[in-house]
């Protein structure tokens, strides 16, 4: 009864350990994205260069670009030996709501956006913690 009490334990603790990020992806990524045309209902927009930052704490991620800043949590997976999709759901607590799928790289320590909507790919690189 104590051997499988104690595996059950160490079975749970281990799931709740996986799935946290490293320690090393913790911290702050800036860059700027590109220039870059989007069209939504027939309507084309320039969106002019701007800096991006995001921040990814122990439960959440900060994201601002522009004037927008968002705020949310997420999820990841580990795809190959250095680099982690990270999943997120941002939102302003009023309007807007964005997802967005990140890749870290643990070696390069770089966190790439993947662009959506006409928005190019965009690499960050870390700049704090």
């Amino acid at each position: 009864m104590r051997i499988t009490l104690i595996l059950l334990l160490f079975t749970v603790s281990s799931v709740v350990f996986a799935e946290e990020l490293p320690k090393d992806c913790l911290g702050i990524y800036a860059g700027e994205m590109a220039a870059y045309t989007v069209t939504k209902n027939d309507i084309e927009m320039n969106i002019e260069k701007h800096d991006v930052k995001i921040q990814i704490t122990r439960h959440d991620i900060f994201y601002s670009s522009g004037q927008i800043e968002l705020r949310g949590g997420y999820t990841f997976l580990k795809q190959s030996g250095s680099q982690y999709l990270i999943k997120v759901n941002l939102s302003n607590g009023k309007n807007i709501s964005y997802q967005m799928d990140l890749i870290w790289n643990k070696k390069a320590r770089t966190l790439s956006v993947s662009g959506k909507n006409g928005e190019p790919d965009l690499t960050l690189e870390k700049i704090e913690g």
